[in-house]
Parts: structure tokens; sequence; C-alpha cells
């Protein structure tokens, strides 16, 4: 089943979905590069114009290689090759190619279907879980920009325009405010006529950008109807799964409660559809300062507690159990395996707000 192939895979938690704002693309005199920086950023939040293009997305976090969530980790540790048909916000499909093919994600109408060049398979996915699986549509500029530039991010000043694709794009600069983020800076280049995102690159704190997505090469007009529709090729498989099926390993219906605050910061109210909750995760934090929980089986959170510590990780002392942390300049992961359960915890935050979550976590489950 497509639950099983997935189940060993990570979860990206971008810094929080930016929700999307009711203004429309504003149009643009032709020519003009100056723009207002936080007027770029309202109009980059707001309608998703239609272009198709092709993406490459470049990754340096630094990630050790962990073979339980070596697929997930290589789309931040290597280059992502990305093709993007979008129509609008809820009616896109995005294609990462690889040497062996292709996996492509199609999102039509709130409905999502996955297809494996590898697995000759076709899986329609019902609901939308609070918490997903990585995939390339994740590191396109647009939607980088638009997760990470949300109103309560940080301040926004601006940049020197550049050339991308081909276009004279405008520069922005988000420079997080709250200390317990490890993001410094999220440079955007958007075409000034449309606000769509160009190139981004996220930084951490006094270094080098460590994640870089441009769009190479894109053209301004929506997709054929036909590049929208998930076909099932003669001899392939066709299914469907729910969204929290998906998760595999992640989703446990006997976890614990996820507590209401974590580290001193508080679980943000819950998204996705009723039937594809994942019970006992939460997301805690705002703006970029994020961190996500998750629980996981015993077995797989012990596995990744192993190989982290074979890896390198910090060990971080917890009442019952064992508990490890890795920290990157950009993205901090921690694992616990304690009693019959475990927990993952990841975000872009300090490595010490992990290191305290994962303790409280382990004190209630011994309480």
């Amino acid at each position: 089943m497509a639950g099983q192939r997935f189940s060993r895979r990570w979860l990206l938690v971008a810094a929080g979905a930016a929700g999307l704002v009711a203004a429309g693309a504003v149009p643009w005199p032709a020519g003009a590069v100056e723009v207002e920086p936080a007027d770029l950023r309202r109009r980059i939040l707001g309608a998703v114009p239609p272009h198709v293009g092709y993406a490459e997305s470049i990754g340096r976090l630094g990630l050790p290689q962990i073979p339980q969530l070596g697929s997930a980790i290589a789309l931040f540790t290597s280059t992502t090759r990305i093709r993007a048909f979008v129509a609008g916000a809820d009616r896109w499909r995005v294609a990462e190619l690889t040497p062996a093919g292709e996996r492509d994600t199609y999102h039509l109408d709130g409905t999502q279907y996955l297809w494996d060049f590898g697995g000759d398979q076709v899986t329609r996915v019902v609901g939308q879980a609070p918490l997903r699986l990585p995939r390339a549509a994740d590191l396109l500029p647009p939607t980088i920009a638009r997760r990470l530039l949300g109103p309560d991010a940080g301040p926004v000043t601006s940049l020197p325009p550049r050339r991308v694709a081909g276009r004279t794009a405008a520069g922005l600069r988000l420079t997080p405010s709250d200390p317990a983020t490890t993001i410094g800076t999220v440079d955007v280049w958007a075409d000034p006529a449309t606000a769509l995102p160009l190139r981004v690159e996220v930084a951490p704190r006094g270094g080098p950008p460590l994640l870089t997505s441009e769009l190479i090469d894109v053209v301004d007009r929506g997709p054929d109807p036909s590049e929208l529709m998930p076909t099932v090729p003669p001899g392939a498989a066709s299914v469907a799964t729910s969204a929290a099926d998906v998760s595999g390993a992640f989703r446990q219906l006997d976890a614990p409660p996820a507590p209401r605050r974590l580290a001193g910061l508080a679980r943000a109210p819950r998204s996705g559809t009723p039937d594809a909750q994942l019970p006992g995760s939460g997301i805690y934090g705002s703006g970029l300062a994020r961190f996500a929980l998750v629980p996981a089986t015993q077995e797989f959170a012990a596995r990744v507690v192993g190989d982290a510590t074979a890896a390198g990780a910090t060990v971080v002392s917890v009442p019952s159990g064992q508990a490890v942390r890795l920290a990157t300049p950009l993205v901090s992961v921690a694992a616990m395996a304690a009693g019959r359960s475990g927990a993952l915890l990841i975000g872009p935050v300090v490595p010490e707000l992990l290191d305290q979550a994962v303790r409280e976590i382990a004190e209630r489950r011994r309480a």
C-alpha cells in the first residue's frame, strides 16, 4: 500500500504555513523594479499567479545521512530539479525530476494525487493531514516565500534588484526578530509585475545561505488542462489512501495527547481535515520560531535515536528512555524513545528549545 511505501520518510515541517490572504495580484508598471518591500510581501502572500516553469533547489543543511530518513534528507542536502505547472493556489502539478524518471504531485481543488514512476502507481490522497511528508513542491521559490514571509515573521527591507530567469526581479529581505529561530535572513526576488517569487535564499544567523531555490525558466501562463490531470499509464496501479495513512509510522492512534505548551511555547490551532488528523502531533510557537512534535512508534524512534547517535548526535538526558538531538545552523532535530512509544521534534529553532521540549515530554510520559 502507498502508506507503507512512505512510512519511513521524514516530515517536512516548514516554519509554519502562511495563510492565503484575500488580496489579489496588483499590476505593476512595466520595467519598474523599485517597490516598497512591505507592499511586495503583501502581494507575494496574495493570489498565486499562473505560471509554468523549471526550478532548481540547492540544500546545504549539513544533516547526516540516517538510513530511515535518507530520501527526505536528500531534499535539503543536494540539488532537486523541479517542473511546476500552476493554475492557482488550489490547482497545480509539480514534478520532481530524478535519474529514474519523475515523482509527481497533483493538487486539484483540495484532492491530491501522487505519481511515482519507480513504483508505477498513482495514489489519490483523501483529506489533508496537519503534518505531511516532504515533497519537491515545498522547495519551489513561490512556496518557500509564501510560507516564510508571514506578517508575524519579522520586518522586511529592500534588496537591490537582480536578474533571475531572464527578468529584472525586485528584492526584499526578511530578518526574523525572534531570537528563538535559527533563521537569520530570508531573501526573496520576485517579478515586480506579478509578484511571483523567482529566487529565495534562506540563511542562518551569521552564515551564508544554506537553502537556495530559483526558477531558472518560467512562462507567465496557466498550464494546459491536460497537464494538470493525472493519468494512469497502461499497467500501472491506481489506489486511494487517506492523508493520515500516508504518514505511516508517524500515525499513532494511541499516542498521548499533544501538550498545550512545550518549552514555553503554545500549541498552534490544529489544521487539516477531521478524517486525517494525526493523534498526539502538534506545532508549537509562532512566526519562524516553530517546531513540530510528531509521535512515532517505539521501534521507529529507537532506530532514529541509534542512527543519530552513530552520526554524532548530542545525547539529551531524560528521566526515562533515550533521547538525542541533532543541530545544524538552520534546522534542529530531536528524537526520543521511551517505553512503548517515541517522539520526533523538528524545526528552525535553537537546539536548547528542543532539549527542553523533549525533557518535558519525557517527564509527562513518566508521570
